[in-house]
């Protein structure tokens, strides 16, 4: 049961890379030059208030390198970062190896 509640949501999570590939792909279209929505961005305008507080909250007491490095995620467009934590989850869901050379008895 819970290996069909990681597919689906991972599936879901891969559906929302292609949506965000789609708009992209067609603000590029109408601009008339490549367009790129970050995930910085995207985190921001579906909740502004709570990118706020947490970076209230963590900013002075994050580590300089740990700020560049969640900076850098900031920057990494939005269907690729959807894309990546969809396959991870498709990824974690997936069934066991069978154990070769053991036996089924």
């Amino acid at each position: 049961m819970i290996r069909f509640a990681l597919q689906l949501a991972g599936l879901f999570i891969l559906a929302g890379a292609v949506a965000a590939l789609a708009i992209d792909g067609s603000r590029s279209f109408a601009a008339g030059r490549l367009i790129v929505t970050q995930l910085g961005e995207t985190a921001a305008a579906l909740a502004p208030a709570k990118m706020n507080a947490l970076s209230a909250a963590f900013g002075p007491h994050l580590h300089p390198q740990l700020d560049q490095i969640l900076a850098s995620i900031g920057r990494v467009p939005t269907f690729l970062g959807f894309a990546a934590l969809g396959a991870l989850v498709l990824w974690l869901a997936r069934k066991p190896a069978p154990k070769i050379g053991y036996s089924s008895r």
